[in-house]
């Protein structure tokens, strides 16, 4: 998996914000957008990351552009790299205290909570976390390193992750380790 479009599928062109809108607040339409830009810090957050991502090569003055959208990310107490990949539908309840590096990849329907870090282990070192379709990222998580976490995981609240998860199991504890895993198909109780 390279891309963002190997985990989930499709491709990750143009401007999803038709999924980001209805994974974040349920709703469709322009008019929902203007109003979920105003009180849903989440989709204001992921949508003027996508616009700073688009227009970083687009315009004369794209680079400007993006460095005045990231500083409006960070005021927002969020820091989300340009050079990040990031599947439609993203939802972040609770945006501050975000953290995603350069080079980290989330696919599809992905739930993030708030002080979750996407990142390298060392600033020399290369690599950066993988996230599948449908994960699910709890509060205070930090996923550090060429990590893999598999579609439909759950990371828990506060837990260190440095190896992979595989895919619709749960990762707990700080160094996490598996605590369950579960078949795609099965039903909880």
């Amino acid at each position: 998996m390279s891309s963002v479009e190997g985990m989930s599928g499709k491709s990750q062109a143009g401007f999803p914000w038709r999924e980001d809108l209805m994974a974040n607040t349920g709703r469709s339409g322009v008019g929902a957008a203007f109003v979920a830009m105003l009180t849903s810090p989440g989709f204001a957050v992921i949508t003027t990351w996508r616009i700073a991502k688009m227009l970083r090569f687009q315009t004369r003055w794209g680079h400007q552009i993006t460095w005045l959208l990231v500083r409006a990310l960070m005021r927002r107490g969020c820091y989300i790299s340009v050079l990040a990949e990031i599947g439609p539908g993203l939802i972040l309840p609770h945006p501050t205290g975000v953290v995603i590096g350069e080079g980290a990849r989330i696919g599809r329907s992905v739930m993030l909570y708030h002080n979750v870090t996407l990142g390298r282990r060392a600033w020399d070192e290369p690599g950066c976390p993988t996230i599948g379709d449908g994960a699910v990222i709890y509060t205070g998580a930090v996923i550090v390193g060429p990590t893999s976490i598999g579609a439909g995981a759950n990371v828990a609240a506060n837990a260190v992750v440095t190896r992979d998860v595989p895919p619709h199991s749960v990762a707990a504890g700080a160094p996490a380790r598996i605590v369950r895993s579960e078949a795609p198909g099965r039903l909880r109780a």
